[in-house]
């Protein structure tokens, strides 16, 4: 052999080499194309929606696409003021469920009648069943005469205002997140809103997440639906203790997916393990489709929802306060199609 075609047969071993021992980098998803931002920029306009849209820029944050069709700064959606995200809520509950499961404080098969033994039926419901909303406990659709201002007291009023169907298929219910959340209160012995600011949500901006009992009305965002008021958004987040009674700004709810849930491959695996018998692809407050996951959000006048591809992280969000939820919903879906350029799923 020549020493020529040595080094030519020794070029190829050592490039292998080289990617091979090369140390593996966190997957960022690539900037979204300017075709595509100029297509949702335009969605926004052409349907009077006031709101912003977040989807992937440079590294791990987000452009911000705005459509403003107010003057009243009161009433502009902004990336850092206070939003209510109503069911984007769950997820946060989920991952620090699945938290408390990870350090062995919690199992998935826990019996309910462990912490609620006054449920009827309880020992019949396990944390996995609240988690997919397969418990067939039902909210009665009662509303608080007045903001409830404690866990407490969020506790007591759903604790007064559900029914046990004993039907165990899917059925999506706010009580199942509701108990949830009360659990992790019992649980860390330092409150729900305590263990998910220092542990779940300890890398945000906390000027940017509230409970909404703990807002004065003239400092949060306000709503441009007809007749909705933050007085009925109040009264209607205060009793959902881990399922929407939570304010966070767009950019730390960004954040949040970004580095607290697709950056755990092992939690996302997990999660998608979990619903396959069931009728809905769904568990911990999230859906699945393919490698996508979702949800919705929504409170008296104000709607969220987010996607994102947890193999190549390419996530869109959008926040709105003019538009309702079945409005949302279809929105949702036409969002979905001009950035993933398919359907989602029936």
């Amino acid at each position: 052999m020549t020493r020529k075609l040595f080094y030519l047969l020794l070029i190829p071993v050592i490039i292998l080499g080289v990617l091979l021992w090369s140390p593996q980098k966190n997957v960022n998803a690539s900037q979204v194309d300017r075709k595509t931002k100029l297509e949702l920029q335009a969605y926004l306009h052409d349907h009077h929606i006031n709101g912003i849209i977040l989807v992937n820029g440079k590294k791990d944050q987000p452009v911000v696409l705005r459509n403003k069709l107010t003057t009243n700064p009161a009433q502009v959606v902004t990336p850092n003021a206070l939003f209510p995200i109503g069911s984007l809520q769950k997820l946060i509950t989920g991952v620090a469920v699945y938290q408390l499961v990870q350090k062995g404080e919690l199992k998935w098969s826990t019996p309910l009648s462990k912490y609620y033994p006054q449920i009827q039926g309880s020992d019949q419901i396990t944390l996995q069943q609240l988690m997919t909303h397969t418990s067939g406990l039902q909210n009665d659709g009662a509303l608080p005469k007045k903001t409830l201002n404690n866990e407490q007291s969020q506790e007591r009023f759903f604790l007064h205002h559900f029914k046990n169907t004993a039907n165990h298929d899917w059925n999506y219910q706010d009580i199942d997140f509701e108990i949830l959340g009360a659990i992790i209160r019992q649980r860390t012995h330092g409150g729900y809103y305590h263990y998910i600011k220092k542990t779940i949500l300890k890398p945000l901006n906390h000027h940017q997440l509230k409970m909404v009992y703990q807002v004065k009305p003239r400092k949060v965002l306000q709503t441009m639906q007809p007749g909705m008021t933050w007085q009925m958004l109040s009264q209607a987040a205060s009793l959902e203790i881990g399922a929407g009674d939570l304010l966070l700004s767009p950019l730390n709810y960004w954040n949040f997916i970004y580095h607290g849930v697709l950056s755990k491959p092992k939690l996302i695996k997990n999660f998608a393990n979990q619903p396959k018998s069931q009728r809905e692809a769904y568990f911990g407050g999230i859906y699945f489709q393919g490698t996508v996951i979702r949800a919705n959000g929504s409170e008296p006048g104000y709607n969220c929802c987010f996607f994102a591809d947890y193999k190549t992280k390419r996530t869109l969000m959008l926040f709105t306060n003019n538009i309702d939820y079945q409005t949302l919903r279809q929105t949702a879906e036409e969002l979905y199609e001009i950035y993933y350029g398919e359907q989602i799923q029936p």
